[in-house]
């Protein structure tokens, strides 16, 4: 329509002034492609907002999205970018609030709940496999099997946390992973007891630069069943470690093997702490058959939260 209008100007050659008028009527003729324009932009925008994952999907790498619980400013769920990392959730989270126990601090994930889903399996079977040399009183040790293999994983991480402009780009500043939880606890005073002792679950006021020994003795003192010299101790962001280590102990942090009379010896216990005093397998039973059992133990504690309890 436009090149007909053009064509009868020429040809007509009308007064500048009907031209003027013409050329408004030209510029209300939409052009057929710019007509498209419009709506094309709404339905992206619609798009963005109703699937807005699939679009940028297209685009690039995804947004994670993530929660934190417990001590910050602003707990809840945030959608933030693909190489988002702890001090980001931090930030976006308003900071730490004054009673936040950052050494506490754990991320659960699940790509960690896979992976200790299948060592816990490993530490059964390996439990099976040496209960299985003393046949007597099977039934028991079966069950109790039976319910370590049930145990849910945790797929918890230790995330020890610092002021946001520290912990930016330090190893400590964890990549985020869709579905993260971060959990940062409140700061406790209290060691509790749990275990072989007089009065288990105990929760003793903190003290500092005093022993395991003195600990054990304000929940009753041990039991008669008490292994002492596999008594460990379960930190508050769930990591296990033994109070009476033997002439060479492997130090998880740095990943090596120490003699802990050289680098300090026993671990001292901090608020927040689990003091775990053991119980003695019965002499004969399968438990008693089991090279580092408490050890074995303990890493389940570490991987489920739960404190296993020989029969």
């Amino acid at each position: 329509m436009r090149e007909v209008l053009r064509r009868n100007l020429r040809r007509n050659r009308p007064a500048p002034g009907y031209t003027s008028k013409m050329s408004c009527i030209l510029r209300s003729v939409p052009n057929r492609r710019s007509a498209w324009i419009a709506p094309c932009l709404l339905l992206g925008a619609a798009l963005t907002a109703i699937l807005p994952g699939t679009v940028r999907a297209l685009g690039g790498p995804r947004p994670v999205t993530v929660s934190v619980e417990g001590e910050v400013r602003r707990p809840g769920s945030y959608t933030l970018p693909h190489d988002a990392t702890l001090s980001t959730l931090i930030v976006a989270a308003g900071g730490y609030s004054d009673n936040a126990d950052l050494a506490a601090a754990t991320l659960t994930r699940e790509s960690a709940r896979e992976a200790q889903s299948g060592e816990l399996q490993n530490i059964v079977l390996r439990l099976r496999e040496a209960g299985a040399e003393r046949p007597e009183g099977w039934d028991a040790w079966w069950e109790f099997l039976d319910e370590l293999g049930a145990l849910p994983p945790l797929g918890r991480v230790p995330a020890p946390l610092s002021h946001p402009r520290l912990l930016k780009g330090s190893p400590r500043d964890l990549p985020l992973e869709e579905g993260d939880v971060l959990r940062i606890p409140r700061k406790r005073d209290t060691v509790t007891v749990r275990g072989a002792v007089r009065e288990p679950g105990r929760v003793v006021p903190f003290a500092g630069k005093t022993g395991t020994d003195e600990y054990v003795r304000r929940a009753g003192g041990y039991a008669d069943t008490a292994d002492r010299g596999q008594a460990h101790l379960m930190r508050p962001n769930g990591v296990v470690v033994p109070l009476r280590r033997g002439l060479l102990a492997w130090n998880a942090d740095a990943s090596r093997w120490e003699i802990p009379a050289l680098v300090g010896g026993a671990p001292a216990i901090g608020p927040g702490d689990t003091i775990i005093v053991p119980r003695k397998p019965v002499p004969g039973s399968q438990a008693a058959s089991v090279r580092n059992l408490q050890e074995l133990l303990m890493r389940v504690a570490e991987l489920t939260g739960v404190i296993p309890e020989i029969p």
